[in-house]
């Protein structure tokens, strides 16, 4: 047996042996407290001292279970946020077209669906033809999976001890587990609904394809109804304005936050995105996914937002040229639309401190990272630039033969060469 798949089958027990233990352990968890409870002696410190042994065990168990639980359901968005990164630029059904094999168009088996672990299962293979399917699915799965569990653990458990302007309580799992915390859930919701569109548009400009509208709908959408429905979605508000004699001044200011959001996320994309090379031909995405990505940052987060993901958007961009130019990406398709996901992503988990960095309140902090972004976007443009080449020039005209040429055709012209006579 090869090496390799040697390796493969150790694998493929581990995950067996893992999964039916971690299974097993939650099911047989009620013998276990009491045959160990059982066992102890009647002296009060013993007990009491396995008593805390066993709430230990259990605090682990609860929260192995709750950080499975939520990555395996962010896997599983994140399998189907494969389906719609591949046929949505298509024209393709994301939901009545079971999936297939890319090579020999066989439908897949509902085990070969599982997220990551279906891959591994597989070892990288169609189970029919053989052929190497992507390692590109179980990454995007597992990213996604980890998004979920780290605002689960930020924004959840912390009790919003990332998000600016609330008090945060801390949660422990169990509590996380069996009491709904709506105010906290709806804002972990919403922004895991826009994290997972930020991946469908990064991966998309990253495959130079068409990007859908249908997503800029979904997307925009939910930015503009979902904090007009529940106000509380946004930590960070339009401004300090006074709008307490409006009637529903808290929608209207709701309103206002959008708007601004919008309006600043639309002029920093523009901008961001003149601070790259032009598109090649064969990018089809033509580089609109960096101002759609910043529209919905403005959109979720606020225009205070846009000025610090901006800046952190374009310094990941000048660190990370290098890696890709080294693995052949010579014009930057996809890169800036990377920085802006992981940009927004760092921007949430550390919402509190980008709110007000070193004191600076919003119209100093705006200036500050504004300054910032037009440095580093001049210093993106300067390592980006290449020439464009028009290879028309460099062509060789088409050799004609024969009546095709243009002096023979007028040579052949009426009058100008005698027919030979018989």
């Amino acid at each position: 047996m090869p090496r390799s798949q040697s390796r493969l089958t150790w694998l493929r027990y581990t995950i067996a042996v893992v999964v039916c233990l971690g299974v097993g352990a939650v099911l047989a968890w009620p013998a276990f407290e009491m045959l160990w409870l059982a066992g102890t002696d009647e002296d009060f410190v013993s007990r009491q001292n396995r008593l805390d042994q066993v709430q230990w065990i259990q605090s682990i168990l609860i929260a192995g279970f709750l950080y499975a639980w939520f990555f395996f359901f962010g896997a599983t968005v994140g399998s189907f946020l494969n389906v719609v990164i591949w046929r949505m630029p298509r024209g393709e059904t994301v939901v009545s077209r079971p999936s297939r094999c890319p090579y020999c168009s066989t439908q897949l088996k509902w085990n070969d669906n599982v997220p990551v672990l279906g891959w591994i299962m597989l070892g990288g293979r169609c189970r029919t033809c053989r052929l190497p399917i992507s390692p590109r699915y179980p990454i995007i799965e597992t990213v996604v999976g980890l998004i979920f569990l780290l605002l689960l653990q930020f924004e959840v458990l912390s009790g919003g001890g990332n998000l600016p302007g609330i008090d945060a309580v801390r949660i422990s799992h169990s509590r996380a587990m069996l009491e709904l915390q709506f105010p906290l859930l709806s804002i972990y919701v919403f922004h895991c609904y826009l994290f997972s569109l930020m991946v469908c548009w990064a991966m998309i400009a990253w495959d130079r394809s068409r990007m859908p509208l249908t997503l800029c709908v979904l997307g925009y959408g939910a930015g503009f109804l979902g904090p007009m429905i529940r106000p509380d979605l946004y930590p960070v508000r339009f401004g300090s304005m006074d709008l307490g004699s409006v009637i529903d001044a808290q929608r209207l200011e709701v309103f206002l936050t959008v708007l601004c959001g919008a309006a600043a996320g639309t002029v920093w994309g523009m901008l961001m995105r003149a601070f790259v090379s032009r598109p090649t031909q064969d990018d089809h995405s033509r580089r609109l996914g960096i101002p759609i990505m910043m529209v919905a940052a403005g959109m979720y987060f606020g225009w205070q937002a846009t000025f610090v993901i901006a800046a952190l958007s374009l310094l990941v961009s000048v660190v990370i040229w290098p890696v890709l130019k080294r693995l052949g990406r010579t014009d930057f398709a996809g890169g800036v639309e990377l920085s802006i996901l992981v940009s927004s992503f760092v921007f949430v988990l550390f919402w509190k401190f980008w709110n007000q960095p070193f004191g600076l309140t919003d119209l100093p902090k705006a200036a500050v990272f504004a300054g910032v972004a037009v440095l580093l976007g001049l210093l993106l443009r300067k390592i980006t630039w290449r020439p464009t080449l028009d290879l028309q020039r460099f062509q060789r005209p088409p050799e004609t033969t024969g009546t095709d040429s243009p002096e023979l055709q007028v040579l052949a012209s009426a009058g100008t060469i005698p027919e030979n006579s018989p």
